[in-house]
């Protein structure tokens, strides 16, 4: 259950190389009258909104991911 304090859960937050603070973000979209969703990292709202802009100019596909390594 989700406590009461404002911060995310742990499981929501991550650092970056030089320390600072990324987010998760829920992401939605429609294809074929149904609704998808997917999630981004970003350090703050403004930038996951500015990486949905940067997305829409440029996202194509790198090919399809067939397993997972952990680091």
């Amino acid at each position: 259950m989700r406590n009461s304090r404002d911060d995310p859960d742990a499981a929501f937050v991550t650092t970056d190389v030089e320390n600072r603070q990324l987010y998760r973000f829920a992401l939605e979209y429609e294809m074929d009258g149904k609704t998808w969703a997917t999630e981004i990292w970003a350090y703050s709202s403004r930038d996951a909104e500015d990486r949905i802009a940067a997305m829409r100019r440029s996202l194509s596909i790198c090919g399809q991911l067939y397993g997972e390594v952990e680091a």
